[in-house]
């Protein structure tokens, strides 16, 4: 006997039926050889059609649109009846075999639906979906998922592959608990983030039966430990064969109604299940709120240090007092890299006038600034926070008075228990419940509210939380990045040797950090015992993850070091460090040294008073005099470019030149005597010549540590053979000018002057050293050729302009106002960048070169 099932398919494209029919016709022939010589006697076809809209009929006149979601009754079918002889039969018979399709009930539906989220839905389509599907709406994968169960006869099966964030994320309960009420999930597989290749997307494949199964459990398999598409099959396979290899699993799926939001956590054991039922939620006791969203990040947002200390807004108490201040950015958490405690302070906002610029613009927009200038109640509010979009491990940090919430950034304000909070929000054991009620890439505000939370052992939790976020504001503060900056590390202990310092920074930089590593298992150990998880935790923290010194330690040192930590048997805690050695990059170290250095050359810094000196706009050599004279000093230690531009150039051409600073700078911090000694140890830990780094490297390390937002610019003629820096904040609109009377015109005088000199070597020297200056001739006059171009099509035209900037408008806008007189730097002024500039119409665009 053979037995003949029916397969039926549809799609929206007709080429992907086409494909579908061949591929059918291809997969028969494979199993019956002589498949072609039946379709040839029988005309047998694929039961595989394609969607196209019918204007003469009322329900499939938009089914290009809506496709498989269009609802037929049976009795539709029945009664649809072709007209004989009509000029439209063929294609009554093709509507006819639609209304078939969509009206009968199948034993198994299998789909790969369309990921399309509600806000990119075509307009009949999105209402369509709302009226019809308003548990399914946020997503038509999602949509799909229910409409797939409609086909399905009862008891039947459903097959998918969508991404797994139905699982999860609070838009998605409503429909989370139709499936675990009225269906049964037969088994899924979570694939790892990027489980295929070339693509990104967080995928599960799952079937579901068509009838609600008591008392029985689905299989599950998660795969979210096995990075990489290449491991995804044959760890499922693994799975199948040996349901004990740790990734293979048995739930009830009433279970995830226990959890708040009834994500699918089928991982999760009976003890983390309690927990969530018999304990508080996180919200229940404090407040965790979205921040508010600018509608426009680049007119509104700004890198602290492309503006004005002055016109900054600290330590703000309450919007009441921002309004008296009357100042016009203020410290914006824009969320950030991963980092914990303290830290990713980078950003101010405009919020003048209790955001009024702001709230102006959004409402030009139609939008309603309420919507989005959101939890007004909450600013300058001292808060924890983190970063909402994050592919790594969760992490909170610490933020003082002071500061508005970006919708990046969500916070969590609590007047009494902050500090456990955050520290609780840094355990391994909030980051597992975390990723059960959402393991995707958003830390939204309502899972964070569904935390369970066990307030126990208060005080020592404080203890720990305070130090380590002492110690990681230490951290974040010894960068000059950082508006609280004091100065540069190095400096810290009066020695008479670079090596010395050196020395004296790694061994107080591991102090703090193995502090710091032992504070965190300690509060994982805590948090273990608080919730009564030690038997499936234990408190062990990756030295990878400690997120201080992130730029001067090698990390994948740190990785390969784990397996040397020594532990306690009994406590899980490392009780001894001495086997571990920390890798420092000198390279990093002393590239920061190098800049503070220049720095102090433009008087950003003194060596006579810590923090910030000359950081306003126009800001000259007599404001800063009078800023050191106010400490008590009337000779300072090392004075300032006079003129604010410091010449970068292959040779020392003249007395400012940045060598000859950077060579004084060491002279006063390390002695005149140790000199040399400490020049080589700076070029041996950068690798290279002093010059060489100034020319070849020091700009292209600026642009990286102010990220594309550099605070000295470098003026560099098309060849590079004339380069100079400014700092932006002392640029007035004679600078231009300078360059070109004081140093570029001076430059050629003095390349002239060589040329000469080499003329006389030609006559009287002998043949070597003649060919060696005909050699170095010709490079001048090159260099000559460089610098006329400069001034004559590019310096001198701008210089007569007397450009003026704005810091208020950000470097993006004012590095742009310079044209080919100003160094290229990819995303910030080459092609792509002008022309969004160029599109800014909050400023004068005529001013863009």
């Amino acid at each position: 006997m053979i037995l003949t099932k029916n397969l039926f398919g549809v799609d929206i494209d007709p080429r992907a039926a086409q494909l579908a029919s061949f591929v059918l016709i291809m997969k028969a022939r494979k199993k019956v050889r002589s498949f072609f010589r039946i379709i040839e006697r029988t005309n047998l076809q694929p039961n595989i059609s394609f969607y196209q809209d019918f204007d003469f009929d009322e329900k499939f006149k938009s089914a290009t649109a809506l496709g498989s979601l269009i609802k037929v009754d049976p009795k539709e079918v029945e009664d649809f009846k072709i007209e004989a002889n009509s000029l439209f039969t063929a294609r009554q018979e093709e509507l006819k075999k639609l209304y078939g399709f969509l009206g009968q009930s199948y034993d198994v539906v299998v789909t790969n639906p369309p990921y399309i989220n509600s806000s990119r839905m075509e307009g009949e389509l999105k209402i369509y979906v709302a009226q019809n599907y308003p548990d399914s709406k946020t997503d038509l994968f999602a949509t799909f998922i229910i409409r797939c169960l409609e086909f399905c006869n009862e008891d039947g099966l459903t097959g998918y592959m969508t991404p797994f964030v139905w699982m999860f994320i609070s838009s998605y309960e409503k429909l989370r608990v139709n499936l675990i009420d009225q269906h049964f999930i037969n088994n899924l597989i979570q694939l790892e983030y990027s489980g295929f290749d070339g693509a990104t997307v967080p995928i599960c494949t799952f079937t579901l039966r068509n009838q609600p199964i008591s008392d029985s459990k689905g299989s599950y398999i998660r795969l979210s430990d096995f990075k990489g598409h290449k491991l995804q099959e044959p760890k499922t396979l693994e799975a199948i064969q040996n349901p004990f290899c740790g990734w293979f699993y048995l739930a009830n799926q009433k279970d995830f109604e226990k959890i708040p939001g009834s994500p699918i956590g089928y991982w999760l054991s009976n003890k983390i299940v309690k927990i969530f039922i018999n304990s508080k939620k996180l919200g229940d006791v404090s407040e965790v709120k979205q921040g508010l969203t600018t509608s426009n990040n680049e007119r509104f947002i700004r890198v602290w240090s492309e503006i004005e200390i002055s016109k900054i807004g600290f330590e703000i108490e309450n919007s009441e007092k921002a309004i008296e201040s009357l100042k016009k950015w203020f410290p914006h958490n824009k969320g950030g890299t991963f980092r914990k405690w303290f830290g990713n302070l980078e950003f101010v906002v405009n919020y003048y006038n209790d955001g009024f610029e702001m709230k102006k613009f959004q409402s030009s927009l139609n939008q309603g600034w309420t919507a989005r200038i959101k939890s007004r109640e909450f600013y300058f509010k001292k808060a924890v926070s983190w970063t909402m979009i994050s592919s790594g491990k969760f992490a909170a940090r610490h933020y003082e008075t002071g500061s508005i919430s970006n919708i990046a950034g969500p916070s969590l304000f609590n007047e009494h228990s902050l500090d456990f909070m955050l520290g609780f929000l840094n355990s391994k054991i909030s980051d597992l419940l975390m990723k059960a009620l959402n393991p995707t890439l958003n830390n939204n505000v309502a899972e964070v509210n569904l935390l369970p939370l066990i307030l126990h052992d208060k005080e020592k939790i404080d203890s720990l939380v305070k130090f380590n976020v002492l110690n990681s504001k230490s951290d974040w503060n010894s960068k000059e990045t950082a508006w609280e900056f004091k100065k540069n590390e190095l400096l810290i202990h009066e020695t008479v040797s670079l090596e010395e310092s050196f020395d004296l920074f790694k061994q107080r930089c591991s102090n703090k950090f193995f502090q710091l590593h032992r504070n965190e298992e300690d509060l994982n150990k805590q948090f273990n015992e608080i919730y009564g998880l030690q038997e499936e935790f234990n408190p062990d923290v990756p030295l990878e993850e400690i997120t201080i010194l992130q730029d001067e330690l090698d990390r994948d040192v740190l990785k390969a070091q784990n397996v040397r930590l020594v532990r306690d048997s009994v406590t899980g805690l490392v009780s001894d460090y001495s086997g571990i050695k920390l890798k420092f990059d000198a390279k990093e170290v002393f590239s920061q040294f190098i800049s503070y250095a220049v720095g102090c050359m433009f008087g950003r810094y003194s060596l006579d008073k810590v923090g910030l000196i000359l950081a306003n706009q126009g800001e000259t050599l007599e404001d800063y005099l009078r800023v050191i004279k106010a400490e008590g000093i009337q000779s300072p230690t090392f004075l300032p470019d006079a003129d604010n531009i410091i010449p970068v150039l292959d040779e020392e051409w003249f007395e400012d030149d940045i060598v000859f600073r950077f060579k004084e700078f060491l002279r006063v911090t390390f002695g005149k005597e140790n000199l040399e000694k400490n020049l080589a140890f700076v070029e041996s830990s950068i690798g290279k010549d002093i010059r060489k780094y100034f020319v070849k490297d020091f700009y292209t390390d600026h642009i990286q540590l102010y990220k594309k937002r550099p605070i000295y610019w470098m003026f560099s003629s098309p060849n590079g053979s004339f380069n100079v820096l400014i700092y932006m904040h002392r640029y007035t609109p004679d600078t231009l000018s300078k360059i070109l009377n004081d140093y570029l015109n001076q430059y050629r005088e003095k390349l002239r002057a060589r040329v000469e000199h080499l003329d006389q070597v030609m006559i009287s020297g002998s043949s070597t050293e003649q060919t060696k200056a005909d050699k170095e001739k010709g490079k001048i006059r090159t260099v000559l050729l460089d610098l006329q171009e400069y001034e004559r099509d590019i310096l001198y035209p701008l210089a007569i302009e007397r450009i003026a900037i704005d810091l208020d408008e950000g470097v993006l806008v004012n590095y742009n106002k310079f044209g080919k007189a100003i160094k290229e730097v990819v995303g910030l002024n080459d092609k792509k960048a002008k022309a969004k500039v160029r599109e800014f119409d909050w400023i004068d665009v005529s001013r863009i070169r």
